[in-house]
């Protein structure tokens, strides 16, 4: 067994601890719970609707994208269908973080133009 550091934002990792002592377990056995999970997903060829959800899941596509390859009603629908698939939902995918960073730039360009 190996031991390694990972970094956790301290209010999740407030809440965790919450949750564990409240289901009588550890922090450690749900990340490695969680890890185990990932590595057989990623072993196993996933496919379908599944596939689709854990990769909005984990921000390697979009929302927009997501609901339609799905084929769902709007954002509510595919949030909803996430978490009942038991995946987190995700923060923003990858695509949608540049596009904000590039519009953040480009607003700070035109405000420093204007100065």
């Amino acid at each position: 067994m190996s031991n390694f550091t990972v970094a956790i934002p301290d209010d999740l990792l407030t809440d965790a601890k919450v949750m564990v002592a409240k289901t009588g377990t550890s922090v450690n056995s749900i990340i490695r719970v969680l890890l185990d999970g990932f590595v057989k997903n990623e072993r196993n060829a996933l496919s379908g609707n599944y596939e689709i959800l854990l990769k909005y899941s984990l921000g390697l596509i979009s929302t927009a994208k997501a609901v339609n390859l799905l084929h769902l009603a709007d954002a509510q629908a595919l949030k909803v269908l996430t978490i009942q698939s038991g995946l987190p939902l995700p923060r923003l995918s990858l695509q949608e973080e540049e596009a904000m960073q590039k519009r953040f730039g480009e607003m700070l360009d035109r405000f420093g133009s204007t100065s």
